[in-house]
């Protein structure tokens, strides 16, 4: 019987088996089965066996899919611990699928050749399969630092020492370069090796010159050379050192690895592109190609090189002379938008797929798609820098600076390159550090308990001291939200724990047993802990006494990335700030005095509450008076008379002389105000300072007493005759009760009374709300009106539980 044949029939037995038992299964519904039980109890006896033999085989078959693998086989005792499980069974199964998939490919001999370093690897994908979003980021693949000559440990407390092993295109020799240097708050660490010669660098003049942007090639009928051997890098750095500009990018990978690695590097030149894997054992040898990045005459074209930098010297070794940062110079231009993928749009009319940014870069080989987009991102960049480099010198005459924009765009450059590397220190007790709980704490709306406090500080710190440990991402081992899903409810138990992080890594799960003892460990010992408000203060206040590590060492917030910038470049556009300017616009210089004593810190009332930083001075005359900062700072301003009170120059050029005649409306007053002419000679007269607190009125002198008696027999003859009106209209009522009670009577003496109109007869429960027929109805006032016009909130969404989902359940 061939292998083939005994599939097949394996593959008919095994269906065969699988229809009968879920015919048989679907017998007897779920709901059934307590009444089954409680009426016989043979059948109770009998089930209870039949679980046990189900849950026995199915932890066998647990144990068998999970052999060497990182999935640890959920205990399954009872019906109930499927529920709790379930998770991991999952886990199991999506597998099993992907290794039966893997092996499938291999058998039919889909997968491509591999690379020659990678001839005695497995295949990890298939190049021309299509892949899932989730199967584009996460893949389950070796660590290939684990291959570097230097292995990452994670734990170095020291500075970290640039990897430069020579230093072409030197002006300061190697030795000196590598001196270390104190920083600002006291610690060592070593300067930027090609600090002078990045400060000192300028643009060839071909930078300077408008011409027609040179047309990308094909990309269609055009590829690109995998680089992963050093004679393919010899190769590449011969025709690198032949061109003027070429294009640089990286794709980097932090899933898996604690710092996070450089995964891949293109490189594009006018006529060829290459793809450099930069995750080969002897990775550090890639320094060679300073002899070109270093270079000045040569323009590297980058966009957005503010990360790529920083993994260039950690991995690499590598540094960038001569700089040219696509994305300040889009910023400089104005463009409404400034990423990779709007330029390629705009000036290549290239669409990149966005779901390869956050793709798992270690794939070896890499698929097609992925292939051509790590390609894409640096063909059509040089053909960008053409387009950029003729709008920028267009627009030249329109900068500030003395060189154009040309020479901004260089000096923004050369703060990206500047950048050093530093690494990611963690303080558990101030939480201070580039992912420290003390940022993350203080930035949350959530009040917790001292426990509370005390478990969020212990998961952080283990998240950390784990993540370390398994040279994995902080992110991957737990995730930011289940660190506070954890503190807010503090599970005590295994599944609660896994209830709360989503997703749950192999890596995580296999630690969770480990968590739970620091969470109740933690717990224990929050009775003397300290609470949030003592452990998250503001700055401008003290730390507590309790808490002596945030008084000796207060915590600070670092951002992304782990550098920090050598030399301040002139021409930053961002470092002209209204805070420089001499003099306030609106408060003059009142307020310069005091100006060098004022904390940068934001102060705080008692009660916690954000104050002003700087006390607002009393809205006087003297404000606004003329004084020589103001004539020398060319703020045009009238004379003040110093016991005047003071008066806006808006309402000062408004005011109304004294022969003029002014609207009480328009200087202030309601609208339902009479208008008067000024007397003429006099003024409005403003009350002196008020002593006793009461709130001050102005005085009107109003001037015409005859306009003003006849204002008042207007209003007398208006009054009258709304009187009369009123009087008139009861003496009609009057009149119409007495004839209708007349008629009445007159009928019930001849005897021709009528039945009584019960449908048109005035309520009697209700005869105080009545109204007349004529009388004008006013509507009460309804506060909720305008809110019932509010548009609708989004509908609350039932989430999933854990456990089996409404799928499953009969």
């Amino acid at each position: 019987m061939t292998t083939e044949q005994g599939f097949k029939e394996l593959k008919s037995q095994i269906s065969a088996a699988l229809v009968k038992t879920t015919r048989t299964a679907g017998q007897i519904a779920n709901e059934d089965l307590a009444f089954q039980r409680s009426i016989d109890p043979e059948i109770d006896r009998s089930l209870d066996r039949q679980n046990k033999r189900l849950l026995s085989l199915v932890q066998s078959l647990n144990k068998t899919a999970t052999a060497g693998s990182d999935n640890q086989p959920p205990p399954l005792h009872d019906p109930e611990s499927v529920d709790d499980g379930w998770r991991s069974i999952v886990d199991i199964v999506d597998n099993l699928l992907e290794k039966a998939d893997a092996c499938l490919d291999e058998f039919t001999g889909v997968v491509k050749k591999l690379t020659p370093s990678h001839r005695n690897e497995a295949p990890t994908t298939d190049p021309k399969k299509p892949l899932s979003k989730r199967e584009y980021r996460y893949q389950n693949i070796p660590k290939p630092q684990r291959l570097f000559r230097k292995v990452p440990t994670n734990s170095e407390t020291s500075p970290f020492k640039p990897l430069l092993q020579s230093k072409p295109n030197a002006l300061v020799s190697l030795e000196q370069s590598l001196a270390s240097t104190p920083a600002q708050d006291g610690s060592m660490h070593y300067k930027h090796p090609y600090e002078q010669e990045i400060i000192q660098s300028t643009y060839p003049n071909s930078a300077y010159v408008q011409d027609d942007p040179i047309a990308y090639q094909p990309f269609e009928s055009t590829t690109a050379t995998w680089v992963d051997t050093p004679e393919a890098v010899q190769d590449m750095l011969r025709d690198l050192k032949t061109a003027k500009e070429i294009a640089v990018d990286l794709e980097h990978h932090d899933v898996h690895s604690y710092v996070g690695l450089v995964a891949l590097m293109q490189i594009s030149t006018r006529e060829k592109d290459w793809i450099v894997d930069t995750l080969v054992p002897w990775r550090e040898d890639l320094q060679v190609l300073n002899e070109v990045f270093t270079d000045p005459s040569i323009i590297k074209v980058l966009h957005g090189s503010n990360s790529d930098i920083v993994w260039l010297q950690r991995d690499l070794g590598l540094y960038i002379v001569g700089l040219f940062d696509t994305y300040h110079a889009s910023r400089l231009l104005g463009y409404p938008k400034h990423g990779l993928a709007y330029l390629l749009h705009r000036f290549a009319n290239y669409e990149t797929d966005k779901r390869y940014q956050m793709a798992d870069w270690r794939m070896r080989p890499l698929p097609e798609q992925m292939y051509d987009y790590a390609r894409s991102d640096t063909h059509f960049l040089l053909y960008i820098f053409d387009n950029l480099r003729n709008e920028l010198l267009k627009n030249s005459d329109k900068a500030t600076s003395n060189g154009g924009l040309i020479d901004s765009v260089r000096d923004l450059s050369k703060g990206e390159a500047l950048q050093r590397y530093e690494r990611q220190f963690y303080d558990a007790k101030t939480g201070s550090g580039l992912f420290g709980w003390y940022s993350m704490l203080g930035r949350s709306s959530s009040h917790f308990s001292r426990e509370q406090v005390a478990i969020f500080r212990a998961v952080h710190e283990w998240r950390d001291k784990t993540a370390r440990q398994q040279d994995e991402g902080l992110f991957h081992i737990l995730s930011n939200q289940s660190i506070f899903a954890i503190a807010r409810e503090m599970p005590m138990r295994l599944p609660d724990l896994l209830g709360h992080c989503h997703p749950i890594s192999a890596a995580m799960r296999k630690a969770a047993p480990e968590l739970v003892g620091v969470i109740q460990e933690a717990r224990a010992a929050a009775a003397d802990g300290p609470e949030m408000k003592e452990v998250v203060k503001p700055r401008g206040q003290a730390h507590s006494q309790n808490d002596t590590a945030f008084a000796s060492n207060p915590p600070t917030v670092n951002h992304m990335p782990v550098a920090s910038r050598t030399a301040s470049i002139s021409g930053n556009p961002r470092s002209n700030t209204l805070a420089a300017l001499p003099i306030s616009q609106f408060w003059g210089s009142t307020i310069g005095v005091e100006r060098t004593a004022i904390s940068q810190s934001p102060s705080f009332n008692e009660s916690g509450g954000p104050c002003l930083a700087i006390p607002l001075p009393p809205l006087t005359a003297e404000v606004y008076e003329k004084t020589d900062a103001d004539v020398s700072s060319g703020l045009a301003i009238e004379p003040t008379n110093a016991g005047a009170r003071a008066e806006h120059q808006y309402t000062k050029k408004r005011k109304p002389r004294e022969d003029d005649v002014f609207i009480v409306k328009e200087v202030g007053g309601s609208k339902r105000q009479k208008t008067y002419e000024v007397q003429d000679g006099l003024e409005p007269v403003l009350p002196s300072d008020n002593l006793d607190g009461k709130p001050e009125q102005m005085e009107v002198h109003l001037c015409d007493a005859e306009n003003d008696q006849e204002a008042q027999e207007k209003a007398r003859r208006k009054q009258e005759r709304r009187l009369e009106k009123k009087l008139r209209r009861q003496q009609r009522k009057e009149e119409d009760l007495q004839k209708t009670v007349g008629n009445q009577l007159g009928a019930i003496a001849n005897g021709e009374s009528e039945a009584f109109d019960y449908e048109n007869a005035p309520s009697v429960l209700h005869a105080g709300q009545e109204r007349d027929r004529g009388a004008k109805v006013v509507k009460g006032i309804e506060p909720y009106a305008k809110s019932l016009n509010a548009p609708k909130g989004m509908r609350k969404v039932q989430k999933e539980g854990p456990g089996r989902s409404m799928t499953y359940k009969s």
